[in-house]
């Protein structure tokens, strides 16, 4: 009898040749798929900590531009703390924009580093390109890799550097991983110098030098004990610049997370669409063969073997194509991952990927559930009874169970005596096989859902500026930056913007450190309070005039008001009206809570204050680096640019906001464009694939219906249509609700992602003409694979139809 079953499994296999091609596609993507995603969540964050790790990267950055310190005297108070390394204290010269092969590249601030002697201790540099070396030689530079690939940048070239006189111009000899000015995204960048030509070529320039240093705690947990000490023994908090741990490691997880939510997520609906989908193969397999079943069940072969026929089918299946899947999930999520991540990508080095182990689980659990799918369905085979079999061709309950489906009421009020055709055709077709129907349904909507949701996903950070305001952004026509702070020209600036008529409005806003912590409640029997240091923005004028958003309330526009971000007030456990204490410059100050925003910068760890509020505890605050400005005719805005940076170029940088917003999310947009179209083709051939295997067994199981209709004259073309007309009108309901489900219900469960990267509802560009284009093409597909499908009733006789 074994003899018997593998002979039934190979017929089998050689009987359906495409259908089982298909199939083996199928269990070969939702490989390829769930795979990939897993090792992308595997190696999110691994290879970010591992490098930060390599590289001793710094938990914070301290950077002094304001003359409210003495940086050596920070940095020996510093040193001299156990449980912390210190790097060396480093002097830089702050420019702004670049020429690269004769092409201006704006909005790109550059850190002019002197270079110290190496090793540098903290945020050491590792040479992504060209020779390793003890620093620059004269005439070169080192710069970034993230600086490097976004704007092509390879060693040999000639960089010039805007001073606001001459280019400089440097040749760089190397690009080096730094980390915590190297994250996509960043339009900051720290350019590494020789210190003679640093020495002769910049400090001849107007303007003080700043200083830098990093820090790395033993337990970044405990840096907040470090503070309060600082403060005590310094006599004063810390009121230069520092920038977080997290806000130096989010921009390097945030769009793995995206990546691999969306791909985890669609992977588990292509692997249950699979599954679903030989489920239903095998029970109209069973069908399409219940006379054969029945004969060869009276000649003596038992059920459990008849389940094995299709348990060997199967499994053979599965294991050809699990292997390969397997194996290009490995290569796709490395090109992936070498995307999402460049910036810690080395030319002598492959990145460190990891989580193979857990996609061959992966693999191997996709083998298990398809066997047990297998075994499932292939049961129905027991219930074969040879007599009914040979007589009906099916059971008898399922017999009469498609005559009262066909007789209803329901297909009574459809009127198919009032109908073309080839519309009665069609619906017949639907009706008669109501799974197949369902299957192709589920199918198309979830097509169409995900080739929404991808649509919707890159046009909405491509179309960023129309929704900058929501992820924490301002909308202000044109930013400027004072980059030469001891150079700037104040009053001749605002001058200018005052008496040029093309200019709206225009306003100021600055930023520093503070401390939050949440005001005790009166029955809390636990005083130790959480704190948090914030970045905290301040804005002389009006938050809306300049188009600052805030998820719920409003923005501060009394002293005593503030906005707070989402995680802030996560963090905190605050809501709008409550009191919170703010410690600026080390003075105590109660604020009530009339905002909460959220802003993907600094992950929402971050508030809003007005200078009117901040001049209460510090009155002679007046660090006001940034210039907001509306025009009264966007189509001017880039004219006053031009005039602007002509006349200031020495001191500030102006850009207009759609420069500075393409600066920072074109790259996001080229990272996320890749995964997100494969990923819709994956859907788009799926489709096909599943349409053209489910008609061709509806098709068969219906042979003699066809082979009545050809021998009465109707054409095969004509039939081909009916069938191709119902399976498109079907696609076209799918597609409606993939609409509503990518636009509405995917963006929630990517919203999960991005809440703790502080954006908790998504900022969506609905383009409805882009949207319905995109979800037409699965109908496109389903039309397709069922026209081809049905390509067997041309080439048949309807005698051979007839007669099987």
């Amino acid at each position: 009898m074994m003899t018997a079953v593998w002979t039934l499994s190979l017929s089998y296999l050689k009987k359906s040749k495409i259908q089982n091609l298909f199939i083996a596609l199928l269990i070969l993507l939702s490989t390829l798929l769930v795979a990939t995603a897993t090792i992308i969540i595997s190696n999110t964050g691994n290879l970010f900590t591992d490098m930060h790790n390599k590289t001793n990267g710094s938990h914070q950055i301290l950077t002094f531009e304001k003359g409210l310190h003495d940086p050596e005297l920070v940095h020996q108070w510093w040193e001299s703390q156990t449980g912390v390394d210190v790097s060396s204290l480093m002097r830089y010269h702050t420019l702004s924009g670049i020429t690269h092969q004769e092409q201006d590249i704006p909005n790109l601030y550059l850190f002019m580093m002197d270079m110290p002697k190496l090793p540098i201790g903290v945020d050491k540099l590792v040479f992504a390109e060209g020779e390793e070396s003890a620093g620059p030689e004269k005439g070169t530079v080192w710069v970034p890799t993230s600086m490097a690939y976004a704007n092509n940048i390879a060693v040999g070239d000639t960089i010039g550097f805007h001073t606001g006189k001459a280019p400089l111009e440097l040749k760089v000899s190397a690009i080096v991983i730094d980390v915590p000015y190297g994250a996509p995204f960043t339009n900051t960048a720290r350019v590494w110098m020789n210190s003679e030509d640093y020495q002769i070529k910049l400090t001849a320039l107007e303007g003080e030098d700043n200083y830098l240093m990093g820090l790395r705690f033993d337990d970044y947990s405990a840096n907040t004990g470090y503070w309060d000490r600082f403060t005590g023994e310094l006599g004063t908090p810390f009121l230069e610049s520092k920038m977080e741990f997290e806000g130096i490691s989010s921009f390097y997880l945030i769009i793995n997370q995206i990546i691999g939510f969306v791909m985890i997520f669609l992977g588990l609906v292509m692997m249950l669409i699979a599954l679903i989908t030989i489920g239903f193969t095998i029970s109209d397999a069973i069908l399409a063969n219940y006379k054969t079943i029945g004969v060869l069940k009276s000649l003596g072969l038992t059920s459990r073997r008849t389940i094995g026929t299709y348990a060997i089918q199967y499994g053979f299946l599965s294991a050809i194509a699990i292997i390969p899947g397997l194996a290009l999930s490995t290569m796709l999520s490395k090109v992936i991952i070498n995307l999402s991540v460049s910036s810690l990508r080395t030319d002598h080095s492959d990145l460190n990927i990891q989580g193979t182990g857990a996609a061959l689980l992966v693999g191997l659990l996709l083998f298990v559930l398809v066997l047990l799918c297998v075994v499932l369905y292939a049961k129905k085979a027991r219930s074969v009874q040879p007599v009914q079999a040979i007589r009906y061709g099916m059971s008898e309950m399922e017999s009469n169970k498609i005559k009262s489906r066909m007789n209803s009421a329901g297909a009574r009020k459809i009127g198919f005596g009032n109908l073309p055709v080839i519309a009665v055709i069609g619906l017949r077709n639907l009706i008669k096989n109501l799974k197949g129907s369902a299957l192709m349904l589920i199918l198309t909507l979830m097509a169409s859902s995900v080739l929404v949701l991808g649509y919707v996903v890159l046009s909405s950070i491509i179309g960023i500026q129309q929704t900058a305001a929501k992820w924490g952004y301002d909308s202000a026509n044109i930013a400027a930056m004072v980059i030469n702070k001891s150079t700037f020209p104040r009053a001749e600036f605002e001058k200018a913007l005052t008496s040029d008529s093309r200019i709206k409005d225009f306003g100021w806003q600055g930023n520093l450190t503070a401390i939050v912590n949440s005001e005790p409640a009166p029955n809390k029997e636990n005083t130790n309070d959480p704190t948090l240091s914030i970045y905290l923005s301040v804005v002389d004028g009006s938050y809306e005039k300049f188009g600052f958003a805030t998820v719920s309330g409003h923005n501060p526009r009394q002293k005593n008001e503030i906005a707070i971000g989402v995680n802030v007030a996560r963090s905190l456990d605050k809501e709008l009206g409550d009191v919170i204490e703010v410690y600026i410059e080390g003075k105590k100050q109660s604020l009530i809570i009339t905002g909460i925003y959220q802003a993907i910068s600094n992950m929402s760890n971050s508030a809003r204050m007005t200078i009117e509020g901040v001049r209460t505890v510090s009155p002679g605050f007046n660090n006001m680096d940034v210039a907001f400005i509306n025009v009264n005719d966007l189509s001017q805005a880039d004219a006053v640019v031009r005039d602007l940076n002509d006349r200031f170029k020495e001191s500030t940088s102006v850009v207009t906001q759609q420069t500075l917003l393409d600066s920072v999310f074109k790259e996001a947009a080229n990272i996320l464009i890749y995964p997100m179209s494969l990923m819709g083709l994956f859907f788009i051939f799926v489709t096909f694939i599943i349409i053209y295997s489910t008609c061709r067994i509806n098709i068969r199981i219906e042979s003699k219906t066809y082979g009545i209709y050809k021998s009465i004259g109707m054409t095969s073309n004509r039939i081909r249509l009916s069938i191709a007309l119902g399976i498109t009108a079907l696609a076209a309901v799918g597609a409606l609700l993939g609409i509503a489900a990518g636009v509405y219900l995917l963006p929630v469960l990517l919203e999960t992602i991005l809440s703790s990267y502080g954006i908790v509802q998504l900022p969506v560009i609905l383009n409805w003409s882009g949207i319905i284009a995109v979800a037409c093409i699965s109908i496109l597909s389903a039309a397709l694979g069922s026209w081809a499908s049905s390509k067997v009733i041309s080439k048949a006789s309807p005698r051979i139809l007839v007669v099987e």
